[in-house]
């Protein structure tokens, strides 16, 4: 788990349970207003003091505390009557304390699940999973090759992180439907509680670049979401200028860094292209037949055909 993201999700918990007090002792405060509730407390109070007396001076104190429990049922039963608390919590099976039994609640981890999808960029890409895939009904040339990936990308999210392959490289031209099997991998990974960042290679590029101009000691944050999360998804390899001793330098960085953590990169380049344009070292890396699964995607432009 991403403890950082953990600790943000369970920082947010305390703050709904502190609103919650704050509601309970306001709607107690409210309840001080009834006579039969107001009687029974001062009673009690009074009760108590007389107990207190009367173990002071050892003294029978039997009908004392007969009536203790008395008072104490029927102020309990008007407080249920009037004041049933677990109304006033966001996730009343954990008081909204985010554990139960010290495992963590689900309403923790719907929370930290959240935080997760805050920062993992899914919102720049189109809202798909793998419920939304009709490719089978899409008359177009990558249709069997697309729906066989489909099912290869679900298994693959299943089976994180005993994956045979920790890469991925999704090759082929604007089009083919890339970006939706990214987005539904993402979008299923996220749902597991799996820490996954995705970006384009430009955004990637702009990073780099800020990372490059910033002073030493205030750029380390800069890519470390990038470098620690458990999946780093790359869009568009290829479509990003090469700036001068930054993208060719910190993209070989961040992969070495990356060595032994998943990694999907999709590139309208081909093989011969990436190597062309980013040389042997980075090409090497993103092509290992032992740790990468190489894709290629061939067939029409999906946005210029009609889909039943």
């Amino acid at each position: 788990m991403d403890i950082k993201a953990l600790n943000e999700a369970k920082k947010i918990l305390e703050e709904r349970k502190t609103h919650s007090l704050e509601k309970i002792e306001n709607a107690k405060h409210t309840l001080m207003q009834n006579q039969q509730y107001s009687d029974l407390v001062k009673q009690i109070k009074l009760n108590t003091l007389q107990l207190s007396r009367a173990f002071a001076t050892n003294s029978d104190c039997a009908e004392l505390e007969k009536k203790d429990i008395q008072l104490n049922k029927k102020l309990q039963a008007l407080e249920k009557e009037y004041l049933n608390t677990t109304d006033f919590y966001h996730c009343p099976k954990c008081k909204d304390s985010g554990v139960i039994n010290g495992k963590y609640c689900d309403c923790l981890m719907t929370v930290y699940k959240q935080v997760l999808r805050n920062k993992s960029g899914v919102n720049a890409l189109p809202t798909f999973t793998f419920k939304d895939n009709k490719i089978t009904n899409i008359n177009c040339l990558q249709s069997t090759n697309l729906s066989k990936l489909y099912y290869s990308m679900q298994s693959y999210c299943n089976d994180f992180p005993a994956n045979k392959y920790k890469n991925i490289m999704l090759c082929g031209k604007v089009g083919v439907g890339k970006s939706c099997l990214l987005s539904a991998t993402l979008n299923e990974l996220l749902d597991k509680g799996i820490d996954c960042i995705y970006l384009t290679a430009f955004h990637l590029n702009s990073l780099f670049l800020k990372y490059h101009t910033t002073n030493i000691k205030e750029r380390e944050h800069i890519l470390n979401n990038l470098i620690n999360a458990d999946v780093l998804i790359i869009d568009d390899l290829g479509i990003e200028p090469l700036i001068k001793n930054v993208t060719i330098e910190y993209l070989t960085v961040l992969l070495s860094e990356r060595v032994n953590k998943h990694n999907i990169i999709a590139t309208n380049l081909t093989f011969n292209e990436i190597k062309d344009k980013y040389g042997d070292r980075i090409f090497s890396r993103l092509t290992n037949k032992d740790t990468t699964k190489l894709v290629y995607i061939d067939g029409d432009d999906l946005r210029h055909i009609n889909k039943n």
